[in-house]
């Protein structure tokens, strides 16, 4: 896969530049989802947000660069979660509980499962792409729970032995069967209320085995 570097990525954009790249990534982030990433095309895109092709070929490089911004863009408000409850002193429950309802949230998306779907077909042909999305993706989100469990077991609330670990135990216990079961297409329907009480039984379980 060719990884051509944007030509503006050290330049800061004016409010328009943003205004048109927040157009681009929106309509990015529908495109992938609808269509998946190998039937995605970049023209669809610049049709739907308007613009041309060059500027976003100067903005993203390649239709790799778009998807790997457009991607990370979509599960920022997880990371936000996190950042927020360091930031903010809240307590581990709330801020695990939090992160949980919002992956599983985006995580069961129709639209979401049919991209995992179709980037687990693609990855045997092009590994480079399944790597991609899982080091801007899943690794990124497990290491900024690391970052973030490493700093509450610093500031004495939790006691661990190893964050990365534990970030894994925790993300593996709330998607579980729910990701399989959506993955292999068996029919569930889960609404708001299930989510939260997953990622509440998830956060009392883990807290209660690393609680200091």
């Amino acid at each position: 896969m060719s990884r051509h570097a944007p030509d503006s990525a050290d330049t800061p954009l004016t409010p328009r530049g943003v205004a048109r790249r927040e157009r681009l990534l929106d309509a990015a982030r529908d495109v992938f989802l609808e269509q998946g990433y190998a039937a995605a095309s970049v023209n669809e895109v610049v049709a739907r947000a308007g613009g041309s092709l060059a500027t976003l070929y100067k903005q993203f490089g390649n239709k790799e660069g778009l998807f790997t911004a457009a991607m990370e863009r979509h599960i920022a408000t997880a990371w936000e979660v996190l950042e927020a409850g360091q930031r903010d002193r809240q307590a581990p429950e709330e801020v695990l509980f939090e992160l949980g309802r919002r992956m599983l949230a985006l995580v069961l998306q129709p639209g979401v499962i049919r991209l995992v779907r179709g980037l687990a077909f693609e990855a045997e042909r092009v590994p480079e792409l399944g790597e991609l999305f899982l080091t801007r993706g899943p690794d990124r989100t497990r290491a900024a729970l690391a970052d973030y469990l490493a700093d509450q077991a610093a500031r004495g609330r939790l006691t661990l032995e190893d964050p990365r670990e534990a970030a894994g135990l925790f993300m593996g216990m709330l998607l579980g069967e729910w990701h399989f079961d959506a993955l292999l297409g068996r029919p569930m329907e889960w609404d708001a209320a299930q989510c939260e009480a997953r990622a509440r039984r998830c956060t009392e379980v883990f807290l209660s085995g690393t609680s200091a």
